[in-house]
C-alpha cells in the first residue's frame, strides 16, 4: 500500500478514475524528484495529483542527505542550496530560523550565507520544505508517496501504464524520470575483482550503509579506491566508528581534494561564438586568466563560479569531438576544481595525515582477490614509476563513482525503456538525451516522447553539470513549467473537443489545426 508517512494521502489514478484529475508520476524520491514535486505543488493552479514512487521510507533526502553523521557536510555555501531558484535565500532563512532546534549553530567567524551545514540538516530542510509546500498547495493539488520501485512503463492511448516491483500497476498522464545514480556492475569496474570479494563484508560498495563500518575499530588497514568527496566521507565514517589504523588512498590521477573558500567570482572573461567554439580556445582563455589571477595574488578559486555559469551553454554548443576530448583530458581537473569540500570536513583527513596514518598514492588498481585469511589482496601499479605492488586490506572502500551509461545499467526500468526505444542514450555514455527547453525525453528516433520528462543525473550528457543542486533545482523549474504548459494545452483542447459537437461540421477544418497547435505547444 502507498506510504502515508509525512505526506498527504491522495487517490492514485487507475483506469476508472483517470479522467477526474490529471496525474503526474515521479520516478524517484531523492532531491531531484522532490524538487519537481515542490514546484508542481507551488505552481499548480488547477487540481493535480502528484505521485512519487520511491522505495525508501522517506521522500526527499535520498542517500546523500540521509547520513546520520553530523560531520558529513554539504560541499557548498548555503545560498547555493535553496530548493527554489527564484528564492535563493530560502535555505539561509530556514537555517536562521530552525537550525538551532536541530542542534546546529553557525561556526564562529562565519555567517549563515558563508556556512556549510551538515548534510543531515539539509535533509531536514528538504522534508520541512516539502511538508510546507503540501500545506500551502491550492485545493485539489495533492502528493502521495508510493512505496516501491518502478520496473516498467508503457505509453497507452495518451497516458502511461506504470508497473511496480510488487506487481501493482498505476496509470498517469505524465511521468518524470528522477532515477538518480546507479552503482557500477562488477564487470565495469576498472580492475579485476573476484566474485568472492564482492560477497565479503570487507568490500564496501555502499559507504552509507549501516553495515559498512561495523567492526572497523579492529581493522589495521583501510584502502580507499579514490580520493574525492566519497573517500573523505568514508574516512570520517571510519574515524567516528573507532578506526585507529592507517588509510591508503589509491587514485589513478593522484588528485587531491581542495577546501572550498567563500570568495566573490572572478569577472566574466570568456568570449566565444557557437559557430567557431573550440575546446582549445576555451582552455587558452582559462589559462590566460589563471596566470593573471596568480600575478595579482588572487585566489584561483574565484575562477570556478565564473566558469560554472558558462558550462551549460558551452556544452550545448560544443561538438561531439570536443565533448569527448573534454571527458578524456580535462574532466578530472574540472571535477577537482568544482567539487571542493568544506574546510571543517577536510580537517578530518588533515588530522589523520598529521598522525602519520594517511597515505595518498597515484596508482592504478589492477585487481582485488580474497586471501586465505579472509583479508583482501590488492594489486596496483605506481603511476609515476610503473612498478607493480601488492598489499593486504582489512577493508576496501570503492569510492570510484557511479554508472552513467544507461546501456550498462542492470536496473529493469532502464532496460525496458531502452528495449522499447522510449529513450535515446547519450553518445558519450552520460544518461539519455532530452530537450533543453523542458527536459522532455527524446525517444530512439530522436523525437520527443509526449508526456515523458527527466531530471538530474540522467541528463548529464545534455547539461554536463547535472549532478548538483545548483543545476537540478533550475531543471526542476524547467520540468514543472513544461508539465503545466502541457496540462493547460490538454485542458483547452478537451474544451474544444467538448464544444465541437455544438458547432456545425463546416467549421471542423478550422478547429482541427487549432487543436493540434495547442497540443504541440
Amino acid at each position: 500500500m502507498p506510504s502515508q508517512t509525512s505526506l498527504n494521502t491522495a487517490r492514485l489514478h487507475d483506469p476508472v478514475s483517470h479522467a477526474l484529475t490529471p496525474h503526474v508520476l515521479i520516478v524517484g524520491g531523492g532531491l531531484a524528484g522532490t524538487a519537481v514535486a515542490l514546484r508542481l505543488l507551488r505552481d499548480s493552479s488547477a487540481p493535480l495529483l502528484i505521485s512519487i514512487v520511491e522505495s525508501r521510507a522517506q521522500v526527499g533526502p535520498g542517500v546523500a542527505y540521509s547520513t546520520e553523521s553530523a560531520a558529513h557536510l554539504v560541499n557548498g555555501l548555503a545560498p547555493f542550496f535553496s530548493l527554489y531558484e527564484d528564492d535563493p535565500d530560502h535555505f539561509s532563512r530556514w537555517l536562521a530560523e530552525h537550525a538551532k532546534a536541530f542542534g546546529w549553530a553557525v561556526p564562529v567567524g562565519s555567517s549563515t550565507d558563508s556556512s556549510m551545514p551538515p548534510r543531515q540538516l539539509y535533509g531536514r530542510y528538504i522534508e520541512a520544505t516539502l511538508q510546507e509546500a503540501q500545506q500551502s498547495a491550492r485545493p485539489g493539488v495533492t502528493l502521495t508517496h508510493v512505496r516501491g520501485r518502478v520496473i516498467d512503463l508503457a505509453p497507452q492511448g495518451g497516458h502511461f501504464l506504470i508497473e511496480l516491483d510488487d506487481q501493482r500497476t498505476l496509470r498517469a498522464d505524465l511521468v518524470v524520470l528522477a532515477t538518480g545514480v546507479f552503482a557500477r556492475r562488477a564487470d565495469r569496474l576498472p580492475f579485476k575483482v573476484d566474485p568472492q570479494v564482492l560477497a565479503s563484508p570487507r568490500y564496501v560498495s555502499d559507504l552509507y550503509s549501516a553495515a559498512a563500518w561495523q567492526g572497523v575499530s579492529h581493522d589495521e588497514t583501510v584502502v580507499l579506491l579514490g580520493s574525492g568527496l566519497s573517500a573523505l566521507d568514508s574516512l570520517i565514517s571510519a574515524e567516528q566508528a573507532g578506526f585507529t589504523g592507517r588509510y591508503l588512498a589509491l587514485s589513478r590521477r593522484g588528485q587531491r581534494l581542495q577546501p572550498r573558500r567563500a570568495l566573490p567570482p572572478w569577472p566574466d572573461f570568456l568570449h566565444w561564438q557557437p559557430t567557431t567554439l573550440s575546446l582549445r580556445d576555451v582552455l587558452r582563455q582559462v589559462r590566460l586568466q589563471r596566470r593573471l589571477i596568480a600575478q595579482q595574488g588572487e585566489d584561483w578559486q574565484r575562477l570556478v563560479p565564473t566558469l560554472r555559469q558558462s558550462v551549460a551553454p558551452l556544452w550545448a554548443a560544443a561538438s561531439l569531438r570536443d565533448r569527448r576530448r573534454f571527458v578524456n583530458r580535462v574532466r578530472v581537473y574540472w571535477d577537482v576544481a568544482l567539487h571542493r569540500t568544506a574546510p571543517e570536513a577536510l580537517a578530518w583527513q588533515e588530522r589523520v595525515q598529521q598522525q602519520g596514518r594517511y597515505q595518498h598514492l597515484g596508482a592504478t588498481v589492477e585487481g582485488v582477490r580474497l586471501g586465505g585469511d579472509g583479508r583482501l589482496l590488492v594489486s596496483w601499479r605506481d603511476r609515476a614509476s610503473g612498478e607493480q605492488h601488492a598489499l593486504q586490506a582489512d577493508r576496501l572502500v570503492n569510492c570510484l563513482g557511479f554508472e552513467y551509461d544507461w546501456t550498462q545499467i542492470d536496473d529493469p526500468l532502464i532496460q525496458n525503456l531502452l528495449r522499447k526505444r522510449l529513450v535515446l542514450p547519450d553518445p558519450l555514455g552520460f544518461g539519455i538525451q532530452a530537450q533543453r527547453s523542458d527536459c522532455g525525453v527524446l525517444g530512439a528516433d530522436a523525437q520527443p516522447q509526449p508526456g515523458l520528462y527527466a531530471i538530474g543525473h540522467p541528463l548529464r550528457g545534455l547539461f554536463w553539470e547535472s549532478n548538483s543542486i545548483p543545476e537540478q533545482v533550475p531543471q526542476a523549474g524547467l520540468v514543472a513549467r513544461g508539465i503545466l504548459r502541457s496540462l493547460s494545452a490538454q485542458a483547452l483542447a478537451s474544451e474544444l473537443d467538448h464544444d465541437r459537437a455544438a458547432v456545425p461540421q463546416s467549421v471542423t477544418a478550422v478547429w482541427a489545426p487549432k487543436r493540434a497547435e495547442l497540443l504541440r505547444a
